[in-house]
């Protein structure tokens, strides 16, 4: 998993639900202001539904002047749709389907046979794309608001 202080791998990923071709590119965000990131698996859609709620319900006013977020989910259109469906958070819903992107930022664990396991995690990245906050998910812990607030203040 990267860490902070990692650069941020660059990602141009879809927002199927749209209806349309619109993509997100987190480079192009980042130079307006920081960008919280969310991967989560899709396979997990109320846990998915329940991290993007909280993150959509978080009070970020004071934290920063401009604050963007995505929320990448890993996984199948159906899942990612039914989730787009449920969870109206009010930023773009992004589909890494081959997991290439939550690979690229270590998410990706194998499982036995050819399988692989995502744990979801958040991750904080700065007008240069780097890393400022990186936090695993793990057992379905609430995610870590004050502290993302906190690494924000520090920008």
């Amino acid at each position: 998993m990267l860490t902070e202080g990692d650069p941020a791998p660059d990602f141009d990923l879809p927002r199927p639900a749209t209806g349309g071709d619109e993509t997100y590119r987190l480079s192009a965000a980042a130079r307006e202001g920081p960008v919280v990131v969310a991967f989560y698996p899709l396979a997990d859609v109320d846990g998915a539904a329940d991290l993007l709620t909280v993150l959509a319900e978080a009070d970020w006013s004071g934290a920063a002047d401009r604050l963007a977020a995505f929320g990448v989910g890993v996984g199948e259109r159906a899942d990612h749709e039914r989730l787009a469906a449920r969870a109206d958070v009010g930023f773009p819903l992004l589909l890494d389907r081959d997991g290439y992107f939550a690979d690229r930022y270590g998410l990706l664990e194998p499982a036995g046979g050819d399988a692989v396991a995502m744990t979801p995690a958040l991750y904080l990245v700065d007008g240069d794309c780097v890393v400022r906050f990186a936090r695993r998910l793990d057992g379905g812990e609430s995610p870590p608001i004050e502290a993302l607030r906190d690494a924000l203040a520090s920008l």
